[in-house]
């Protein structure tokens, strides 16, 4: 049997299972938990964890499906489409203490999210993040267990014994779940008629005993570890884990052992690919995902480099690559890190996937991503071995806490604070905020009023947060997961008290390219050339231009733009998105780390434009914002190219940049024959210009909007928006018009 002739099948038994989601035992299971923590005011929130650890793994469904290699589903009562946050899983999330803790934070978010300025997760990040994968392999859970047990035989203080029996109880309950899953596909192997499909359950209770308990020895059991623990572990802890890890790095061993030994071919190994990375998609439902649905936030990371800096391309890189692009998924997205030092092969099969439809790829420059987590403050070795932490923020492999994609801020209206203060009163005036208002016509004095109120507006969202992040060891701690990363083990501490090596925090700031325009615009119409006064500026933007058509076709079209090419205007982006990253990089967060740049937009550059004013650029209110780092729509045309938007990386330093900055392109269909002569040098110009993260959509502009008329033509057409991947014809109406504008004009 091979993947291909099973899908359908496996499709099939996934919508069954999910028909009768969400658990309904999960109501009862829960007050359960509460009910008897309620009775133990003496313990502590680990030790809390760890009873409801043991309750979920004897008391949740498990399901092993006829029609899949792998071992993976624990029912906890989360919705089909949940990224891991839902469930029962998250049930001291909400205990009565926590449960008031996340309202206040809900409802001061409320605030700045009505007036446009920012959306906010509450209280902490509970997503975007990767588990120690490395450990789980060369370990196992039994290796880690005892690990506990021997720090435990030693003197510890009463605050590491509590995490350290806490950290055992999590790997005990999984192990208790893997041997519930062996003992359901062995009985399910007894009345099975079909051979090849008994053969398969036979093995899979075989594996499914013997890993993650103990560490992997087959390409097989290594896969069968991480689809295992990515999937159970995430809702056993009630909080998402978004990344399936550097793959090719990790289990390129394992393959290669295999094929020396003769245990396995390369066909093998690619059918066990096709299943791995099927479950995904299929686990989602992303088919029948709705039109706001944007996937499972999984991704998965190849390429780069491994701990000594030596490039990473093997057979599992481009066999990822193929397998992925062959079946047209959404899920996991594809992060693929690039360098001068890997091979051309690896730069062909990324332009063939492209040329392919395969829009769920993303290019991360590694010299630039290494380069700025370093600049950061972290070890060479461990900036090597970032990962994708979903969408394109990165995170170190076993070693880093990040919370990078869960404050989004909106630049656009930051700027325009300077002119209209009234507008966010309710905020400012709740946060002790006087907004600087734009008075003179002299520029620095424009810039420096925007720059302090950009500083007071993140100043104010990162006192929140900060507020928040702290009682996340006792919102939620994760024992578990933290058992499989550097150092908590060693210290003692759950990795949201501080046991983790690196904890770190961003704002995304959304919007770059447009500010840089607005703020441009400016400079041009107020300051230097006179086309009007500060206040007449003021009054055309009040009114969105209406009754100022010839001064915005003027600012639109006769001054430059970010992305075109103009010296000027390059060296003043450089300037603004080195100020960005100062004022928004160093702050302390609430876990002992950093708060680091980021321009990464998710799909907020389209969800601000309706709260959004007219900007200096010529923008109407309600238009979309320039995406991650990219050049706005405004940019785009006659005067702008893709060479042109490259060459506007060159003034750049995007070093300052860990969490990453965003480039997306859109470019016409190429032919996979000549993809790797096409977009090969696009890629390579991107790398030498020291840009950090690409992303391309290469779709027709006719193919887009065919697909948004009659949508039954184009039912597989993957687009890849700044930060995730979705089918083109179930996106929201403005987002498919944003993205065929931005096709157009590119």
């Amino acid at each position: 049997m091979v993947f291909a002739d099973e899908r359908p099948a496996l499709e099939a038994e996934f919508e069954a299972w999910y028909a009768a989601y969400p658990w309904p035992g999960a109501v009862a299971l829960e007050r359960q938990l509460h009910e008897e923590s309620a009775a133990h005011p003496e313990w502590t929130p680990l030790a809390r964890k760890a009873w409801g650890y043991r309750r979920l793994a004897s008391a949740c469904p498990v399901k092993v499906f006829r029609h899949s290699p792998f071992y993976f589903e624990l029912a906890t009562g989360a919705e089909r489409r949940d990224l891991g946050t839902g469930g029962v899983g998250s049930w001291l999330k909400r205990e009565p203490d926590n449960a008031q803790l996340c309202r206040a934070s809900i409802a001061w978010w409320a605030v700045p999210g009505a007036l446009g300025l920012c959306v906010g997760w509450p209280m902490y990040d509970d997503n975007h993040h990767t588990l120690g994968y490395e450990r789980v392999l060369t370990q196992g859970l039994r290796g880690l267990i005892a690990t506990c047990r021997t720090r435990l035989a030693s003197p510890v203080s009463p605050a590491a014994a509590d995490f350290l029996q806490a950290a055992m109880a999590g790997n005990e309950a999984l192990l208790q779940i893997a041997a519930r899953l062996a003992a359901q596909a062995q009985e399910l192997a007894a009345a099975e008629t079909d051979a090849d499909v008994r053969q398969r359950l036979q093995r899979l209770a075989a594996t499914a005993a013997r890993v993650p308990a103990e560490p992997a020895a087959t390409f097989y059991e290594a896969l069968a570890a991480v689809a295992f623990m990515f999937r159970v572990l995430q809702f056993l802890e009630g909080n998402g884990l978004s990344a399936l890890g550097h793959l090719d790095r990790l289990l390129m061993p394992y393959l290669a052992a295999d094929l020396a030994a003769g245990r396995l071919n390369l066909a093998q190994a690619r059918d066990l690919i096709a299943h791995f990375l099927a479950l995904v998609d299929t686990r989602f439902g992303m088919r029948q995902a709705g039109p706001h649905h944007v996937g499972s936030n999984t991704a998965l990371t190849l390429g780069g480099c491994d701990r000594a800096g030596i490039p990473v391309a093997n057979p599992l890189t481009e066999l990822f690559l193929d397998v992925h692009r062959e079946l047209r998924l959404v899920d996991p997205k594809m992060n693929l890190r690039l360098s001068p030092d890997h091979p051309p092969g690896v730069f062909a099969a990324a332009a063939r996937f492209l040329a392919h439809g395969g829009n769920s790829l993303a290019v991360f420059n590694d010299p630039v991503v290494i380069a700025a987590n370093v600049r950061a403050g972290k070890a060479l070795p461990d900036s090597r071995l970032y990962v994708s932490g979903g969408c394109q923020e990165n995170v170190l492999e076993n070693c880093e806490l990040n919370s990078r994609a869960t404050m989004y801020l909106n630049l656009g209206n930051v700027f325009l604070m300077g002119f209209f203060p009234d507008r966010f009163a309710a905020f400012c005036d709740r946060e002790a905020i006087i907004p600087q208002p734009y008075r003179t016509p002299r520029f620095d004095d424009l810039y420096a009023a925007f720059l302090a109120n950009l500083d007071a507006v993140l100043a104010a969202h990162i006192r929140e947060r900060n507020r928040t992040e702290q009682e996340a060891w006792r919102y939620n701690p994760c024992p578990a997961h933290s058992s499989t990363m550097d150092d908590c083990l060693e210290r003692g501490q759950d990795m949201f008290a501080g046991g983790i090596r690196y904890a770190v925090g961003s704002i995304s700031l959304v919007g770059a390219g447009s500010l840089v325009d607005a703020l441009f615009a400016l400079r041009q119409a107020v300051c230097r050339d006179r086309l009007c006064t500060l206040d007449q500026l003021r009054a055309a933007l009040a009114n969105d231009f209406r009754e100022a058509e010839p001064l915005r076709l003027r600012l639109a079209n006769r001054v430059a733009k970010f992305g075109q090419e103009d010296p000027e205007v390059q060296v003043f982006a450089a300037r603004v998105f080195a100020d960005l990253a100062r004022v928004s990089t160093g702050r302390p967060n609430g876990r002992g780390g950093q708060y680091e740049a980021s321009l990464f937009s998710f799909r907020a550059f389209a969800g601000f434009a309706p709260q959004t004013g007219a900007l200096p650029d010529g923008r109407r209110a309600g238009e979309p914002l320039s995406p991650g780092m990219g050049p706005s729509l405004l940019a785009l045309g006659r005067q702008a190219s893709v060479g042109s938007v490259l060459n506007a990386l060159g003034p750049l330093d995007l070093t300052q940049y860990p969490v990453v900055a965003v480039l997306d392109l859109k470019v016409p269909q190429v032919p996979v024959a000549l993809a790797p002569a096409v977009l090969g040098p696009v890629i390579g110009r991107f790398l030498a210009q020291g840009g950090s993260v690409l992303q391309i959509n290469c779709v027709d502009q006719q193919t887009l909007i065919e697909a948004r008329q009659t949508p039954a033509l184009h039912p597989d057409l993957v687009v890849r928006i700044s930060g995730y991947s979705a089918y083109f014809t179930g996106l929201a109406p403005d987002i498919q018009d944003e993205l065929i504008a931005r096709t157009v004009a590119v």
